[in-house]
This record gives C-alpha cells, structure tokens and sequence, in this order.
C-alpha cells in the first residue's frame, strides 16, 4: 500500500480526499471536498490555508485541519 502526502488543496482534489476544519475554541466542526476547499481558496499549501481560516460560531483562530480519505 502507498502513502499520499497531501500537502496542498491541489493534492486534496487529485486524490479525492476531504478536508475536515475543527476549532480548538468552541469545536465547531465542517468538512469540504478537495473541490470546495480550491473554489474557496485556490491552491495553496494547508499550512497556510489553516492560518487563514477563521471560525464562523466564534471567530477563533485556533483552527485544526484532518484530512479525510476519499469516501469518509
């Protein structure tokens, strides 16, 4: 079995994987497909992405990324 290493919103889509966004303030949670993920902000690396990302509920910033497989 190989290993993918997803490492931008392109490799996101390439592999069909989903993105789930957690916050760390007040656990509100979303899960976008590869292809929601590039519409809302392009292709840049998930490091960054998470930075960037603001939660809706609270406003925080302590956002946690976890990559889903295709199909989960």
């Amino acid at each position: 079995m190989s290993t993918k290493h997803i490492r931008t919103i392109a490799d996101l889509v390439r592999f069909r994987a989903s993105l789930k966004v957690e916050c760390g303030d007040c656990g509100a949670s979303r899960t976008l497909a590869g292809v929601e993920a590039a519409a809302m902000a392009g292709n840049c690396d998930l490091q960054r992405l998470g930075a960037r990302l603001k939660c809706g509920r609270c406003g925080g910033r302590a956002g946690r990324l976890v990559i889903l497989p295709p199909g989960g």
